[in-house]
């Protein structure tokens, strides 16, 4: 049944919270680029990356943090 009484209506969605970037991290954000950057430690040294928002960037980060742990 797809009536609109068995439906909540006019909820945010439910987000999981973006992963903290750690301390040891640079991260900033490019005026030019208008984009987030850090830079990431891994095994063949750091690695820039980017993302176009702050959440993005962290989520981003935790990725690559995680990959260099494998």
């Amino acid at each position: 049944m797809n009536r609109s009484t068995d439906t909540v209506l006019d909820l945010p969605p439910v987000r999981d919270a973006p992963p903290s970037i750690p301390a040891g991290i640079t991260t900033w954000w490019g005026e030019s680029t208008r984009m987030w950057w850090a830079l990431v430690p891994s095994r063949y040294g750091p690695r820039l990356v980017e993302a176009p928002s702050a959440d993005a960037l962290a989520v981003t980060v935790d990725w690559y943090l995680r990959r260099s742990a494998i």
